[in-house]
């Protein structure tokens, strides 16, 4: 492959209508991270210093490796080549979509660590008694009707960290994508799923989820939940996180993931969000993506962390966002848009 070659597909054609829509989404990140700011601009400066050296590591480890694996895939005979080019003339599609999400996640924690001083923990009692009417019995048990320690392991290992791993390789992925409006449709999306589930939602609906219920709000209602949790001999991964967000609530202060919230669920948002996404790219990445929501669905209520009804919840709203940012920014983008 020669030099021209490995170059060519890096060009970017970018119509009227996308470029309008990134303009769009540019104004409305600024006005979705100038309200954390605004409101809470101690949290916000933590929270960016936290987040920024978090960035400064991993982000350049995550890009020389996707960009470096892209190379030994379509490199052909020059794949070392084949990323340089990548990634000198592709850099303004990645930089600008890093540098928002960086802002976006901020701005997300930010919300997430105010819910209670805005919304005090109110919805917990009736969601779970509309889990527990819509199933017949709390949907924890369901989930738990088959234990086993190597079982658990793979929940809480995947709910903690694998869940991170792929959502973040999914955004590395949209950032060197290059068919601009889809690209730019997936971002969008992505910001109405941090605004509305994560912040607007997640406050209208304050709650702390099963596993903070008995903690927080008092009485022996999840007992079972707890018991069944300290039976299983890797809970402990779970246990770590959780007891870190209770430790952050009780002592009023901000720190990375901090923020207590249940409904709706955001870890499923994503998951959802991202299995429409694969599934827009091939069938056998959407039935890859699908199953894994799915397992995501089952861990939330699995682990605790979650109401069954957090997690259908999240995937009503995000199928809505989905199908919006279709009708408004793909569908009337033109064939040449798309194939860009």
């Amino acid at each position: 492959m020669t030099l021209v070659n490995a170059a060519a597909p890096f060009a970017v054609p970018r119509s009227d209508h996308a470029y309008k829509w990134s303009i769009r989404l540019v104004w409305a990140t600024g006005l979705y991270v100038a309200g954390a700011f605004c409101f809470w601009p101690g949290s916000f400066l933590t929270l960016s210093q936290m987040y920024g050296m978090k960035f400064a590591v991993n982000v350049p480890i995550l890009l020389t490796l996707g960009i470096f694996s892209a190379g030994l895939i379509y490199g052909g005979s020059e794949p070392t080549r084949y990323a340089i080019n990548m990634l000198t003339q592709r850099w303004r599609l990645y930089a600008p979509v890093f540098f928002f999400f960086f802002l976006g996640l901020t701005a997300f924690s930010t919300y997430k660590t105010a819910i209670p001083s805005v919304v005090p923990f109110y919805a917990d009692p009736w969601l779970a008694s509309l889990d527990e009417w819509l199933h017949g019995i709390q949907p924890w048990q369901l989930a738990h009707w088959y234990d086993s320690d190597i079982f658990g392991l793979v929940i809480f290992e995947s709910y903690k960290k694998v869940w991170f791993g792929l959502w973040f390789g999914t955004v590395l992925f949209v950032a060197m994508w290059p068919r601009h409006i889809e690209r730019i449709r997936y971002l969008w999306a992505l910001l109405l799923t941090f605004a509305i589930i994560g912040s607007m939602l997640a406050m209208g609906l304050s709650s702390v989820g099963p596993i903070f219920y008995d903690q927080i709000l008092g009485g022996d209602r999840f007992r079972g939940l707890q018991m069944a949790l300290d039976n299983q001999e890797y809970s402990y991964r779970i246990r770590e996180y959780s007891d870190y967000l209770l430790m952050l609530y009780r002592a009023d202060k901000t720190d990375l993931g901090s923020g207590i919230s249940a409904m709706p669920s955001v870890h499923v948002a994503l998951v959802v969000l991202n299995a429409y996404f694969l599934s827009s790219l091939n069938r056998w990445l959407g039935a890859f993506g699908w199953t894994y929501a799915a397992f995501i669905l089952f861990s939330s209520v699995y682990t605790g962390m979650h109401y069954a009804m957090d997690g259908y919840v999240s995937i009503a709203v995000v199928s809505l966002i989905w199908w919006l940012t279709g009708r408004f920014i793909l569908r009337p983008a033109s064939a040449a848009d798309r194939d860009a």
